[in-house]
């Protein structure tokens, strides 16, 4: 249990990652490889545990949620009147790219207070 919510973060994004792939795909048929790549990625991140990638990989993350919490808010307000749609959809984005920030910055936390002092390449696991 300890070893899951250590990892929470890189999870959380490989669930939102798989579960933006599989929308694209039962809504359109289309196969949307960034997703693919971003899961792939933050899979490669929880085994190898990179501190320089870790450190990357959280600053994009956490710019991204930043950009679609206001893409959020920005859509709220093109709304004419405010409804329960409205409200809806302030809340569910508010909540899932919220929680994507907040799990961004544990991230990023995690990696630049991890030692320093071992060697870093592929097969490194730091922590």
């Amino acid at each position: 249990m300890k070893l899951l919510f250590k990892n929470l973060p890189e999870i959380f994004f490989i669930g939102l990652g798989t579960a933006w792939a599989a929308e694209n795909f039962f809504a359109s048929g289309h196969i949307n490889y960034i997703a693919i790549l971003i899961s792939w990625l933050l899979f490669l991140q929880l085994i190898y545990k990179n501190r320089v990638a870790g450190i990357v990989y959280s600053n994009i993350l956490g710019i991204f949620s930043l950009y679609m919490l206001a893409a959020v808010y920005s859509e709220f307000r093109d709304f004419e009147t405010i409804t329960i749609e409205a409200w809806a959809l302030l809340l569910f984005g508010i909540s899932i790219f919220g929680t994507a920030a907040f799990m961004a910055g544990k991230m990023l936390y995690r990696y630049l207070t991890t030692n320093k002092k071992h060697a870093e390449n592929e097969f490194t696991i730091s922590f």
